[in-house]
Parts: structure tokens; C-alpha cells; sequence
């Protein structure tokens, strides 16, 4: 199932994006030169596209649903450093989680 997430994902972005797997059931997309508002709607369209298709686990046990939880932060260039952007992007997701999962919240 993670690579069929993985792979959703890695459709949902654009070729000078990086999304990695950052541990567990995490992801992470690096977006350079992304608004918070564009990282917002590309985002939202891999929760979307994600929860909309079931995933086929294997013949015997067919399908299974799937939502996803995003937390989004944009790097402010002048006070920033890459693990406060990492801490901030990973306290929204968490709040998205806390709020009821399957939605998309910006640090």
C-alpha cells in the first residue's frame, strides 16, 4: 500500500519536486520556488486523489480505502532554518490529524 501511496504522490507533484518517504507512513515533498497557496492546492489534489481510488491489496483481499493527513509549511528565507520549517510542516500535520484527519492544514 505504501508504494501505491508513493506512487499517487509522486503523480500529484512536478518534476522539480522531491517527495521522499520520511519514515513509518510519512512522506515529505520538497516544492523550491512554491507559495504557500500552490503547495496548498497540490496537496489537497494528492488528498483528494488518494482518497477517491481504492487501493488493490492483493486478489485474495481486494480493496482497501485510504485518506491522508498534510501538514504544510513554507520556509521563511530570512528566519528559517530547514529543521524549523521541518518542525512547523510536522506540527500542522499532526493538527491535521488531531482535527479529525483526511485534510490538509498549513503551519
Amino acid at each position: 500500500m505504501l508504494k501505491q501511496v508513493a506512487d499517487r504522490i509522486q503523480n500529484s507533484v512536478r518534476n522539480t519536486d522531491l517527495a521522499t518517504r520520511s519514515g513509518g507512513e510519512e512522506f515529505m515533498i520538497l516544492m523550491p520556488n512554491t507559495g504557500l497557496k500552490q503547495a496548498m492546492d497540490v496537496a489537497e489534489r494528492m488528498r483528494v486523489t488518494i482518497g477517491s481510488t481504492p487501493f488493490t491489496i492483493s486478489a485474495r483481499n481486494g480493496k482497501l480505502s485510504c485518506t491522508i493527513s498534510v501538514g504544510v509549511a513554507e520556509i521563511d528565507k530570512t528566519a528559517d532554518t530547514h529543521a524549523e520549517l521541518l518542525k512547523r510542516a510536522d506540527a500542522a500535520l499532526y493538527r491535521a490529524k488531531h482535527e479529525g484527519r483526511n485534510r490538509v492544514i498549513a503551519a
